[in-house]
C-alpha cells in the first residue's frame, strides 16, 4: 500500500540529492577557476554518484505515484506534483507537497544556472588550450632581412642592388 507520506520522504530525499549536486557544482566552479584537473576528475565522479542516486529515486517515485494512483481508481499516463497536490484532500500535506515541489524547483532552476556557467568555463579553457597549442606548433616566421626578389631564371646570376647600378 502506498502512502503519500512515502511520496514525500521520496521528494525530501530528492531535495537533499539536488542540494549535494548543487554543493558539487560551487565546488567545480571553483576548481575550474583555479585549474586543479586532479580535483575536477574527482568531482566528476561525485556528480556521476549524485545523479545516480537521482535517477533511482524519480523511477521510486514514479512507481509510488502510479501506485497511489491506482488506489484510488485513477488512471493516469503521467501525473505531476500539481496533480497530485489537487488530488489530496488533507490540507497539511497539501502543503508539504506544495513546499516539496517549490524547493524542487529552485534547485533544478539554481542547477541549471550553474550547469551554464560551468559549461562556459569549461569552453574558455579549452579555447585556452587550444590557442597553447597553436602557438606551440605553428611553423617559425620567415626572417625579414631575406632577399624576396631572387632571379628566378639564374639563380647563380646575382642581382644589382641600388648601389651596384650604372650611373
Amino acid at each position: 500500500m502506498s502512502d503519500i507520506l512515502d511520496i514525500i520522504e521520496i521528494l525530501e530525499r530528492l531535495i537533499a540529492e539536488h542540494e549535494r549536486m548543487l554543493k558539487l557544482g560551487n565546488h567545480k566552479k571553483e576548481v575550474l577557476i583555479t585549474g586543479k584537473i586532479d580535483e575536477l576528475a574527482r568531482v566528476v565522479q561525485f556528480e556521476s554518484r549524485c545523479i545516480s542516486t537521482i535517477q533511482s529515486l524519480e523511477l521510486e517515485r514514479e512507481r509510488q505515484i502510479s501506485l497511489y494512483l491506482m488506489q484510488r481508481g485513477i488512471r493516469k499516463e503521467t501525473c505531476y506534483l500539481s496533480d497530485l497536490i489537487e488530488l489530496e484532500s488533507n490540507s497539511d500535506i497539501k502543503l508539504e507537497l506544495a513546499r516539496c515541489q517549490m524547493q524542487l524547483g529552485n534547485l533544478v532552476k539554481e542547477l541549471q544556472e550553474l550547469n551554464h556557467l560551468n559549461q562556459r568555463l569549461i569552453e574558455q579553457s579549452l579555447e585556452f588550450v587550444n590557442m597553447s597549442l597553436e602557438e606551440m606548433t605553428a611553423p617559425p616566421d620567415a626572417p625579414t632581412y631575406q632577399n624576396t626578389r631572387k632571379n628566378i631564371h639564374n639563380p647563380y646570376k646575382a642581382t644589382r642592388g641600388y648601389f651596384d647600378s650604372k650611373a
